[in-house]
C-alpha cells in the first residue's frame, strides 16, 4: 500500500510538472513567495519555479551567501524571466550598500531594460546601509539614469537615493506611471519639479528625504492625483520645501517638515484626511479661509507656532479630529452634521496652560473629547484657575498619571478617568468631599462615582471588587456620572 501510494503521488507531481507554463505561473501566484520556495523541494524539475511568478521579492536581507552570489542570482532569475517570455508584473528588490558600491551599479544599468522589456508595471527598489557599515555613515547610493528610461512602469518605489543632475539626463516622459514614492533621498527641487513634469498621470506622490536648494515645487498640472504624502526639507539651515497644489482631485494630504500652497477660494471637494505635522505657521493659517465639504479625518502634531495664530475649520463632516503638541491650539470648528471625536495629547505647562486649554476644550464641547496629558513640572496656580474659569465642559475620557487629575476638575467634568494614580488616596479623598455634604461647585452635578475594571481591551468594564486590587495586570478606571446640565 506504501508503494501504491508513492506511486500515485509521483504520478500527481509529473501530472502538475506537465502543466502549461502560464497554468503553473497561476497555481504559484496564488501562494506566497515563501511558500512557492518552500514546495520547490518537491522535485529537481522544481527547484527554480518559484522564479517565474509574476511577482517576485528579492532582498539580500534574507539571502544567505556574498552580495556577489544574491546580484548573480537576481541576475539568473531575470535573464531566465526574459529568455523564456515570461510575465513579470511586479519586482521588489532590495541590496545592501556598501562604499563605493559600483558593482550594484553595473547590474542595474543592465537589469532595468531587462525589466522594460519583461513588461514590469510595478518596481521597488531600496538600498539599506549593511550592518557592518552603520557606524560609518556614507552617502547614499546615486540612482544609475537608466532608471528614467523605463516607461512602461505604472508605479515606482525608489529608497535611499541621491538624485543628482546626471539622473535625470535620460528622463523620459512615464505616460503610464500612476504612483511615485520617493522615499529617505537627497534630491533638489529642480530635479524633482522636472521627474513630476514627466509624470501627468500620477494618483500617488510619496516624497520624503533631504532637499537641496529648497525653493518651490509645482503639483499644479496633476489633475489625477489623489494621495500626496510629502516630507522634504533642508535640515542644516531648517528651510522647508513648498509645493503649490491641485486641490479639487486630492482625496489624502499627509504634510510634513513641508509648506503647501494654493489660491483662497480654491476647491476641496473630494479631500477626506488631511494630516499635518510641523509645517510653519503660513501653511496653517490658510486653513481657515478654506471650506472642506468631505473631510472626516483632520490631524495637526507638534505645528511651531500654533499658538500665535486662531484657527476655524470649516469641515461641516468631520468625524475625527487629533491635536498633539506643547502649546494649546486656538481652534474652532463650524456646525457639524453628526456626531464626531477629538483626541487631545499635550503636556501640562502651568495655570495659565490650563485656561487655554479649559478655552480648548470648550470650543471643541460639541464633540465626544478624549484628553491625555503628561506633567514634567510642578502643579501651581490652582486659585487662579478657579476663579478664572466659568464653564466646564464634558470630557468622556481623561488619562494621565499624576495628580494633577485633581486640578483637571477646575477646567473640565471628566466621565473616564484613566491611569495608574486611580487608586491613590488623595483623589479618593478629594472625590469623597461631596459625600461629607460639601456643596462645592467642583461636585455640582456629579452623582455617583465608581470604580470599574477589566482584563484586557477586548472585554467589557465590571464594578471592581476588593479582590481586583490584588490581582496583577487588570486595567481601571474611574468611571463618574454626571447630571446633564450646564454649570
Amino acid at each position: 500500500m506504501a508503494e501504491d501510494f508513492r506511486h500515485s503521488a509521483r504520478d500527481s507531481m509529473d501530472r502538475i510538472s506537465e502543466l502549461p507554463r502560464d497554468i503553473l505561473q497561476q497555481i504559484l501566484n496564488f501562494l506566497s513567495q515563501k511558500e512557492a520556495v518552500r514546495i520547490s523541494v518537491l522535485s529537481k524539475s522544481w527547484r527554480y519555479n518559484w522564479c517565474i511568478r509574476t511577482n517576485l521579492d528579492l532582498s539580500y536581507n534574507n539571502f544567505r551567501g556574498s552580495k556577489l552570489q544574491f546580484l548573480s542570482v537576481v541576475d539568473n532569475i531575470l535573464r531566465r524571466q526574459h529568455d523564456e517570455r515570461l510575465s513579470l508584473s511586479e519586482f521588489h528588490l532590495s541590496i545592501s550598500q556598501v562604499y563605493p558600491d559600483h558593482t550594484s551599479v553595473f547590474y542595474l544599468k543592465k537589469w532595468v531594460p531587462l525589466l522594460t522589456v519583461i513588461g514590469v508595471k510595478k518596481f521597488r527598489l531600496s538600498v539599506y546601509m549593511s550592518h557592518t557599515h552603520h557606524a560609518y555613515r556614507k552617502p547614499p547610493l546615486k540612482l544609475p539614469p537608466v532608471v528614467f528610461g523605463a516607461e512602461s512602469l505604472q508605479d515606482l518605489h525608489l529608497e535611499n537615493f541621491e538624485f543628482d543632475r546626471k539622473t535625470i539626463e535620460r528622463i523620459l516622459p512615464w505616460k503610464h506611471l500612476r504612483s511615485l514614492c520617493l522615499q529617505k533621498v537627497y534630491i533638489e527641487d529642480e530635479i524633482l519639479q522636472k521627474i513630476i513634469l514627466g509624470s501627468p498621470l500620477l494618483e500617488t506622490l510619496n516624497v520624503q528625504g533631504d532637499c537641496r536648494r529648497v525653493g518651490t515645487v509645482n503639483l499644479n498640472h496633476l489633475h489625477n492625483l489623489k494621495y500626496l504624502s510629502l516630507q522634504l526639507c533642508e535640515r542644516e539651515v531648517d528651510q522647508y520645501c513648498s509645493f503649490e497644489i491641485h486641490p479639487p482631485s486630492l482625496e489624502t494630504i499627509e504634510l510634513r517638515y513641508s509648506n503647501i500652497s494654493y489660491h483662497t477660494g480654491d476647491d476641496f471637494r473630494n479631500l477626506h484626511s488631511l494630516f499635518i505635522s510641523n509645517v510653519r505657521p503660513s501653511s496653517l493659517d490658510r486653513l481657515s479661509s478654506t471650506i472642506f465639504p468631505c473631510l472626516k479625518r483632520l490631524t495637526i502634531s507638534n505645528c511651531f507656532g500654533i499658538e500665535e495664530i486662531k484657527l476655524f475649520i470649516n469641515a461641516p463632516n468631520i468625524l475625527y479630529f487629533e491635536y498633539r503638541g506643547l502649546k494649546v491650539p486656538c481652534i474652532s470648528f463650524a456646525a457639524t452634521s453628526s456626531k464626531w471625536k477629538s483626541e487631545i495629547y499635550l503636556v501640562y505647562q502651568g495655570s495659565s496652560w490650563l485656561l487655554k486649554l479649559n478655552e480648548l476644550l470648550n470650543s471643541l464641547s460639541h464633540s465626544e473629547i478624549s484628553l491625555a496629558v503628561d506633567q514634567y513640572c510642578r502643579i501651581n496656580g490652582n486659585v487662579m484657575v478657579r476663579e478664572n474659569v466659568h464653564n466646564r465642559p464634558i470630557v468622556e475620557s481623561l488619562r494621565m498619571g499624576s495628580d494633577l487629575v485633581i486640578v483637571m476638575f477646575f477646567i473640565c467634568r471628566p466621565r473616564n478617568i484613566y491611569g495608574y494614580k486611580i487608586k491613590s488616596v488623595r483623589l479618593w479623598k478629594f472625590l469623597m468631599e461631596r459625600e461629607s455634604g460639601n456643596e462645592d461647585e467642583l461636585f455640582r452635578g456629579l452623582e455617583e462615582v465608581s470604580i470599574e475594571t477589566r482584563v484586557d481591551i477586548r472585554e467589557g468594564w465590571r464594578p471592581s471588587t476588593s479582590l481586583d486590587f490584588k490581582l496583577p495586570g487588570l486595567e481601571f478606571r474611574l468611571a463618574l456620572k454626571w447630571r446633564n446640565t450646564p454649570l
